[in-house]
Protein backbone atom coordinates (compact mmCIF):
# COMPACT_ATOMS: atom_id res chain seq x y z
CA UNK A 1 0.00 0.00 0.00
CA UNK A 2 1.52 3.56 -0.94
CA UNK A 3 2.12 5.65 1.79
CA UNK A 4 0.08 9.20 1.76
CA UNK A 5 2.43 11.99 1.90
CA UNK A 6 0.17 15.20 2.91
CA UNK A 7 1.57 19.19 3.68
CA UNK A 8 0.43 20.07 7.25
CA UNK A 9 -0.79 23.45 5.65
CA UNK A 10 -2.59 22.16 2.56
CA UNK A 11 -6.21 20.87 2.49
CA UNK A 12 -6.09 17.48 3.37
CA UNK A 13 -9.62 15.93 2.99
CA UNK A 14 -12.71 16.87 1.60
CA UNK A 15 -14.39 17.58 5.09
CA UNK A 16 -11.05 19.39 6.31
CA UNK A 17 -11.35 21.32 3.05
CA UNK A 18 -14.96 22.86 3.64
CA UNK A 19 -13.71 23.86 7.44
CA UNK A 20 -11.08 25.46 6.26
CA UNK A 21 -12.94 27.30 3.44
CA UNK A 22 -15.72 28.37 6.48
CA UNK A 23 -12.92 29.52 8.90
CA UNK A 24 -11.62 31.44 6.24
CA UNK A 25 -14.85 33.04 5.30
CA UNK A 26 -15.34 33.66 8.85
CA UNK A 27 -12.25 35.72 9.35
CA UNK A 28 -12.75 37.79 6.23
CA UNK A 29 -16.03 38.77 7.18
CA UNK A 30 -14.68 40.03 10.62
CA UNK A 31 -11.88 41.53 9.57
CA UNK A 32 -14.15 43.32 6.63
CA UNK A 33 -16.73 44.59 9.48
CA UNK A 34 -13.57 46.09 11.12
CA UNK A 35 -12.23 47.47 8.25
CA UNK A 36 -15.86 49.26 6.52
CA UNK A 37 -16.60 50.04 11.01
CA UNK A 38 -12.66 51.80 11.15
CA UNK A 39 -13.70 54.01 8.23
CA UNK A 40 -17.09 54.70 8.65
CA UNK A 41 -16.31 56.07 12.35
CA UNK A 42 -12.99 58.18 10.88
CA UNK A 43 -15.18 59.90 8.53
CA UNK A 44 -17.67 60.82 10.62
CA UNK A 45 -15.84 61.78 13.72
CA UNK A 46 -13.50 63.89 11.18
CA UNK A 47 -16.50 65.66 9.93
CA UNK A 48 -18.31 65.77 13.62
CA UNK A 49 -15.05 67.71 14.99
CA UNK A 50 -15.74 70.39 12.16
CA UNK A 51 -19.02 70.20 13.34
CA UNK A 52 -20.85 70.02 10.09
CA UNK A 53 -22.12 67.05 8.72
CA UNK A 54 -22.29 68.63 5.21
CA UNK A 55 -18.87 69.91 5.98
CA UNK A 56 -17.46 67.69 2.27
CA UNK A 57 -14.99 70.42 2.22
CA UNK A 58 -11.82 68.32 1.31
CA UNK A 59 -13.01 65.30 3.70
CA UNK A 60 -15.13 63.81 1.31
CA UNK A 61 -12.09 63.86 -1.09
CA UNK A 62 -9.77 62.25 1.82
CA UNK A 63 -12.32 59.55 1.91
CA UNK A 64 -12.20 58.55 -1.34
CA UNK A 65 -8.31 58.98 -1.72
CA UNK A 66 -8.21 56.45 1.00
CA UNK A 67 -10.81 53.84 -0.15
CA UNK A 68 -9.15 54.16 -3.42
CA UNK A 69 -5.91 53.59 -1.81
CA UNK A 70 -7.53 50.15 0.54
CA UNK A 71 -7.66 47.70 -1.69
CA UNK A 72 -7.41 45.32 0.56
CA UNK A 73 -10.46 46.40 1.86
CA UNK A 74 -12.04 46.35 -1.60
CA UNK A 75 -11.74 42.62 -1.74
CA UNK A 76 -12.39 41.90 1.42
CA UNK A 77 -15.42 43.68 0.79
CA UNK A 78 -16.11 41.62 -2.26
CA UNK A 79 -15.50 38.64 -0.76
CA UNK A 80 -17.14 39.10 2.17
CA UNK A 81 -20.44 39.98 -0.05
CA UNK A 82 -19.87 36.47 -1.92
CA UNK A 83 -19.72 34.84 1.10
CA UNK A 84 -22.72 36.62 2.42
CA UNK A 85 -24.40 35.26 -0.75
CA UNK A 86 -23.83 31.91 -0.23
CA UNK A 87 -24.17 31.48 3.24
CA UNK A 88 -27.31 33.45 4.28
CA UNK A 89 -30.61 31.42 4.77
CA UNK A 90 -33.68 33.44 2.92
CA UNK A 91 -37.05 33.00 4.11
CA UNK A 92 -38.86 35.61 2.37
CA UNK A 93 -42.14 35.88 1.14
CA UNK A 94 -43.72 38.77 -0.70
CA UNK A 95 -45.83 40.84 1.46
CA UNK A 96 -45.84 38.30 4.65
CA UNK A 97 -43.12 40.19 6.61
CA UNK A 98 -42.69 43.92 8.03
CA UNK A 99 -39.77 44.98 9.60
CA UNK A 100 -38.82 48.75 11.40
CA UNK A 101 -35.83 50.55 11.60
CA UNK A 102 -34.07 53.47 12.78
CA UNK A 103 -31.12 55.18 10.83
CA UNK A 104 -28.69 58.15 11.57
CA UNK A 105 -26.34 59.66 9.07
CA UNK A 106 -24.84 62.26 6.82
CA UNK A 107 -28.63 63.23 6.07
CA UNK A 108 -29.79 63.31 9.57
CA UNK A 109 -32.00 60.76 11.30
CA UNK A 110 -34.81 59.00 9.84
CA UNK A 111 -37.47 56.26 10.46
CA UNK A 112 -38.59 53.45 8.38
CA UNK A 113 -40.79 50.18 7.84
CA UNK A 114 -40.31 47.47 4.90
CA UNK A 115 -42.18 44.80 3.58
CA UNK A 116 -41.27 42.49 1.12
CA UNK A 117 -42.56 42.49 -2.19
CA UNK A 118 -40.70 39.36 -3.83
CA UNK A 119 -37.48 37.37 -2.49
CA UNK A 120 -35.89 39.96 -4.37
CA UNK A 121 -37.10 43.32 -3.99
CA UNK A 122 -38.53 45.12 -0.42
CA UNK A 123 -40.34 48.09 -0.50
CA UNK A 124 -39.48 50.72 2.10
CA UNK A 125 -41.04 54.07 3.40
CA UNK A 126 -39.62 56.58 6.10
CA UNK A 127 -39.44 59.90 7.29
CA UNK A 128 -35.96 61.91 7.79
CA UNK A 129 -35.19 64.78 9.22
CA UNK A 130 -31.89 67.01 10.59
CA UNK A 131 -31.43 68.04 14.47
CA UNK A 132 -31.93 71.73 14.29
CA UNK A 133 -29.33 74.01 15.51
CA UNK A 134 -25.91 75.85 14.01
CA UNK A 135 -23.84 73.42 12.63
CA UNK A 136 -20.63 75.74 11.83
CA UNK A 137 -19.99 79.22 12.36
CA UNK A 138 -18.28 81.43 9.50
CA UNK A 139 -17.79 85.16 9.36
CA UNK A 140 -18.70 87.05 6.70
CA UNK A 141 -16.48 90.35 5.75
CA UNK A 142 -18.36 93.52 4.15
CA UNK A 143 -16.45 96.32 2.54
CA UNK A 144 -16.79 99.45 4.76
CA UNK A 145 -14.25 101.57 3.58
CA UNK A 146 -16.99 103.90 1.90
CA UNK A 147 -18.27 104.55 5.47
CA UNK A 148 -15.17 105.05 7.16
CA UNK A 149 -14.44 107.48 4.66
CA UNK A 150 -18.10 109.19 5.02
CA UNK A 151 -16.80 109.27 8.83
CA UNK A 152 -13.34 110.74 8.27
CA UNK A 153 -14.65 113.46 6.15
CA UNK A 154 -17.84 114.50 8.69
CA UNK A 155 -15.45 114.98 11.65
CA UNK A 156 -12.80 116.93 9.10
CA UNK A 157 -15.19 119.17 8.21
CA UNK A 158 -17.55 119.71 11.26
CA UNK A 159 -15.51 118.65 13.67
CA UNK A 160 -17.46 115.97 14.72
CA UNK A 161 -16.66 113.04 17.09
CA UNK A 162 -18.09 109.78 16.48
CA UNK A 163 -18.46 107.29 19.62
CA UNK A 164 -18.38 104.17 17.29
CA UNK A 165 -15.96 104.19 14.25
CA UNK A 166 -16.21 101.91 11.22
CA UNK A 167 -13.09 99.83 9.85
CA UNK A 168 -12.24 98.51 6.84
CA UNK A 169 -14.33 95.74 7.02
CA UNK A 170 -18.43 94.82 8.69
CA UNK A 171 -18.05 90.90 10.40
CA UNK A 172 -20.83 89.25 10.01
CA UNK A 173 -20.99 86.38 12.21
CA UNK A 174 -23.16 83.48 10.44
CA UNK A 175 -24.38 80.21 11.37
CA UNK A 176 -25.18 77.77 8.96
CA UNK A 177 -28.23 75.33 9.50
CA UNK A 178 -29.34 72.11 7.08
CA UNK A 179 -32.97 71.57 6.60
CA UNK A 180 -33.10 67.96 5.45
CA UNK A 181 -36.64 67.19 6.42
CA UNK A 182 -38.46 64.57 3.64
CA UNK A 183 -40.58 61.99 3.43
CA UNK A 184 -38.79 58.91 1.18
CA UNK A 185 -39.72 55.43 -0.88
CA UNK A 186 -37.46 53.55 -1.59
CA UNK A 187 -36.96 49.88 -3.26
CA UNK A 188 -34.00 47.73 -2.81
CA UNK A 189 -32.78 45.29 -4.86
CA UNK A 190 -31.25 42.00 -3.61
CA UNK A 191 -29.84 40.22 -6.65
CA UNK A 192 -29.09 37.34 -5.23
CA UNK A 193 -32.05 35.79 -3.38
CA UNK A 194 -29.89 34.65 -0.66
CA UNK A 195 -27.52 37.90 -0.25
CA UNK A 196 -27.34 40.75 1.93
CA UNK A 197 -25.80 43.07 -1.06
CA UNK A 198 -28.75 45.32 -2.46
CA UNK A 199 -28.70 48.15 -4.45
CA UNK A 200 -30.95 50.89 -3.56
CA UNK A 201 -33.09 53.44 -5.33
CA UNK A 202 -36.08 55.99 -4.66
CA UNK A 203 -37.16 59.44 -4.07
CA UNK A 204 -37.53 61.46 -1.54
CA UNK A 205 -40.16 64.48 -1.02
CA UNK A 206 -40.69 67.47 1.37
CA UNK A 207 -43.66 68.00 2.84
CA UNK A 208 -45.80 71.04 2.62
CA UNK A 209 -45.37 72.54 5.48
CA UNK A 210 -41.74 72.04 5.19
CA UNK A 211 -41.11 73.71 1.91
CA UNK A 212 -40.24 77.05 3.20
CA UNK A 213 -36.88 75.33 4.74
CA UNK A 214 -33.83 75.75 2.62
CA UNK A 215 -31.56 72.99 2.26
CA UNK A 216 -28.52 75.15 3.59
CA UNK A 217 -29.05 78.64 5.44
CA UNK A 218 -26.41 81.02 6.16
CA UNK A 219 -28.00 83.61 8.86
CA UNK A 220 -25.95 85.89 11.20
CA UNK A 221 -25.71 89.49 12.45
CA UNK A 222 -23.35 92.20 12.53
CA UNK A 223 -21.43 93.57 16.00
CA UNK A 224 -23.16 96.03 18.15
CA UNK A 225 -20.28 98.86 17.36
CA UNK A 226 -20.16 98.53 13.36
CA UNK A 227 -24.40 98.27 13.82
CA UNK A 228 -23.90 101.60 16.18
CA UNK A 229 -21.71 103.55 13.74
CA UNK A 230 -24.25 102.64 10.73
CA UNK A 231 -26.87 104.58 12.92
CA UNK A 232 -24.55 107.37 14.36
CA UNK A 233 -23.42 108.07 10.60
CA UNK A 234 -26.96 108.61 9.04
CA UNK A 235 -28.05 110.76 11.96
CA UNK A 236 -25.03 112.96 11.96
CA UNK A 237 -25.59 112.81 8.04
CA UNK A 238 -29.16 113.83 8.04
CA UNK A 239 -28.22 116.74 10.77
CA UNK A 240 -26.15 118.43 8.29
CA UNK A 241 -27.00 117.23 5.04
CA UNK A 242 -31.24 116.58 5.31
CA UNK A 243 -30.94 115.51 1.59
CA UNK A 244 -28.11 112.80 2.00
CA UNK A 245 -29.75 109.43 0.85
CA UNK A 246 -29.36 106.64 3.97
CA UNK A 247 -26.23 104.64 4.28
CA UNK A 248 -26.33 100.81 4.53
CA UNK A 249 -24.14 97.88 5.23
CA UNK A 250 -24.16 95.66 2.87
CA UNK A 251 -22.69 92.83 0.69
CA UNK A 252 -21.62 92.79 -2.50
CA UNK A 253 -22.06 89.77 -5.05
CA UNK A 254 -21.45 90.52 -8.46
CA UNK A 255 -22.84 93.84 -9.88
CA UNK A 256 -25.65 93.54 -7.17
CA UNK A 257 -25.50 94.67 -3.18
CA UNK A 258 -27.68 93.12 -0.64
CA UNK A 259 -28.29 95.54 1.93
CA UNK A 260 -28.31 93.94 6.12
CA UNK A 261 -31.30 94.32 7.49
CA UNK A 262 -32.46 95.60 11.05
CA UNK A 263 -33.75 92.83 13.67
CA UNK A 264 -33.70 92.75 17.61
CA UNK A 265 -31.06 95.77 17.10
CA UNK A 266 -28.77 94.40 15.16
CA UNK A 267 -28.16 94.08 11.28
CA UNK A 268 -29.45 90.61 9.92
CA UNK A 269 -28.09 89.02 6.83
CA UNK A 270 -29.67 85.75 5.17
CA UNK A 271 -28.28 83.44 2.91
CA UNK A 272 -30.24 80.43 1.75
CA UNK A 273 -29.77 77.39 -0.76
CA UNK A 274 -33.16 75.88 -2.02
CA UNK A 275 -33.89 73.10 -3.86
CA UNK A 276 -36.88 71.71 -5.96
CA UNK A 277 -38.91 69.29 -3.10
CA UNK A 278 -38.42 66.33 -4.95
CA UNK A 279 -35.21 64.78 -4.69
CA UNK A 280 -33.99 61.15 -6.41
CA UNK A 281 -31.84 58.90 -4.65
CA UNK A 282 -28.98 55.92 -5.11
CA UNK A 283 -27.10 53.55 -3.37
CA UNK A 284 -25.74 50.51 -2.10
CA UNK A 285 -25.48 48.52 0.83
CA UNK A 286 -25.15 45.57 2.98
CA UNK A 287 -27.62 43.94 5.24
CA UNK A 288 -31.03 42.75 5.28
CA UNK A 289 -34.28 44.97 5.16
CA UNK A 290 -35.89 42.13 6.77
CA UNK A 291 -33.62 40.18 9.46
CA UNK A 292 -33.06 36.91 8.93
CA UNK A 293 -33.83 36.91 13.10
CA UNK A 294 -35.31 39.70 14.94
CA UNK A 295 -32.89 42.77 14.88
CA UNK A 296 -30.43 43.36 12.08
CA UNK A 297 -27.61 45.93 11.07
CA UNK A 298 -27.27 47.78 7.58
CA UNK A 299 -24.08 50.23 6.09
CA UNK A 300 -25.85 51.99 2.76
CA UNK A 301 -23.71 54.61 0.98
CA UNK A 302 -25.40 56.40 -2.08
CA UNK A 303 -26.46 59.91 -2.93
CA UNK A 304 -29.26 62.21 -3.01
CA UNK A 305 -29.50 63.85 -6.54
CA UNK A 306 -31.34 67.10 -6.90
CA UNK A 307 -32.39 69.95 -9.23
CA UNK A 308 -33.58 73.60 -9.58
CA UNK A 309 -31.41 74.84 -6.82
CA UNK A 310 -31.53 78.69 -6.42
CA UNK A 311 -29.30 80.79 -3.86
CA UNK A 312 -31.30 83.94 -2.27
CA UNK A 313 -29.32 86.58 -0.57
CA UNK A 314 -31.95 88.53 1.93
CA UNK A 315 -35.10 87.30 -0.31
CA UNK A 316 -33.20 88.19 -3.15
CA UNK A 317 -32.26 86.07 -6.13
CA UNK A 318 -28.82 85.38 -6.73
CA UNK A 319 -27.39 85.33 -10.48
CA UNK A 320 -24.20 83.61 -9.57
CA UNK A 321 -23.40 80.83 -6.95
CA UNK A 322 -19.88 81.60 -8.07
CA UNK A 323 -19.79 84.98 -7.37
CA UNK A 324 -21.63 84.66 -3.98
CA UNK A 325 -19.30 81.84 -2.29
CA UNK A 326 -16.33 84.71 -3.53
CA UNK A 327 -18.30 86.64 -0.51
CA UNK A 328 -18.30 84.68 2.26
CA UNK A 329 -15.64 82.74 4.58
CA UNK A 330 -13.74 79.90 3.61
CA UNK A 331 -15.78 77.06 5.00
CA UNK A 332 -19.16 78.40 3.22
CA UNK A 333 -17.27 79.29 0.22
CA UNK A 334 -16.43 75.82 0.15
CA UNK A 335 -19.66 74.53 0.40
CA UNK A 336 -21.11 76.99 -2.00
CA UNK A 337 -19.05 75.84 -5.41
CA UNK A 338 -19.09 72.68 -4.54
CA UNK A 339 -23.31 71.97 -4.19
CA UNK A 340 -23.33 74.44 -7.55
CA UNK A 341 -20.72 72.89 -9.53
CA UNK A 342 -22.11 69.11 -7.93
CA UNK A 343 -25.94 68.61 -7.86
CA UNK A 344 -25.57 65.51 -5.31
CA UNK A 345 -25.49 65.11 -1.76
CA UNK A 346 -23.55 61.96 -0.58
CA UNK A 347 -24.95 59.88 1.90
CA UNK A 348 -23.62 57.55 4.43
CA UNK A 349 -26.21 56.25 6.66
CA UNK A 350 -26.30 52.92 9.59
CA UNK A 351 -29.43 51.38 10.05
CA UNK A 352 -30.80 49.13 12.71
CA UNK A 353 -34.23 46.74 11.53
CA UNK A 354 -36.07 45.14 13.78
CA UNK A 355 -38.65 42.02 12.21
CA UNK A 356 -41.93 42.49 13.54
CA UNK A 357 -43.30 39.10 12.08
Amino acid sequence: MDTLFCDPGGIQTHDLQNRNLTLYSTELRSHCGREVTQLFLRFIFTLNNKGLFLHLRLRLNDLIITICNMRRFFLSFLFAGLACCVSAQDNMEGFRHLSIGAEAGLHGMGVEVAIPVQKHFVLKAGYNWMPSGDLFNTDIAIDTKDLREAQENIENAHLHTFQNKFGDEAIVNAGLQMGLTNYKVMINWYPFVSGRFYIAGGAYYTPDNHKDDPFIRLSGSTTENDWAALKELNQVEQQYNPLAPEREIALKIGNESYAVQEIDGRGCMTTEFRMDPLKYYIGVGMGRCIPNRFIGLQFEMGAMIYHNSVLKCQGKEVGSITDAADSFGNDAKEILEYVDKYPIYPQVTMRLSFRLF
